[in-house]
């Protein structure tokens, strides 16, 4: 618990997270080739109750696919109206690349604070509160396709790489 106000407001400070909510870049991109209904998403706990390690429904993923996945934080006030989707990513099937080990590399990986500060910042701060959501798809070139268009999109607030050069050109101006 925050001991005064200053506490308080640091500590909120410091997770603060910025949305970019413009409803024109909703219809930019024909997304229709593929059913994104959120019910065609399997949503597992991603790191366990201390954020110490991964949650056991990690083995959920799996290890012999390709797919879409999608970071997001669950706040426990209003079930199903306090989830936050912060990150989406793309997990390839290759020789040496799938769903589980593309997703584990975030723990394993990116969350140092020398490797990639967002995805340590969303970790470090949310870790407990962390899920994560996976499509499993078969075809790597819409795989690809999807995560950008995804992304140009919604503008999740960790993905660090806007692939339209407009958009990012747009974002960082303002």
């Amino acid at each position: 618990m925050q001991n005064s106000a200053f506490d308080l407001y640091e500590g909120a400070k410091t997770r603060d997270i910025r949305y970019h909510i413009y409803d024109p870049l909703w219809t930019r991109y024909d997304l229709s080739l593929i059913d994104m209904n959120f019910t065609n998403w399997v949503t597992i706990k991603y790191l366990n109750d201390t954020g110490d390690n991964f949650h056991q429904d990690i083995n959920q993923l799996p290890n012999n696919r390709g797919g879409l996945y999608m970071f997001s934080i669950h706040c426990p006030i209003i079930p199903g109206r306090t989830e936050f989707p912060v990150y989406i990513g793309r997990a390839q099937l290759t020789n040496n690349q799938n769903l589980r080990k593309r997703c584990k590399e975030y723990f394993t990986t990116y969350a140092k604070e020398d490797e990639r500060p967002k995805i340590t910042k969303m970790i470090r701060y949310w870790g407990k509160e962390l899920y994560l959501s996976f499509m499993e798809l078969d075809e790597n070139d819409k795989i690809v396709d999807f995560e950008k268009k995804l992304i140009n999109t919604l503008l999740f607030p960790f993905n660090d790489q806007i692939p339209d050069a407009k958009i990012r050109q747009a974002v960082k101006a303002f």
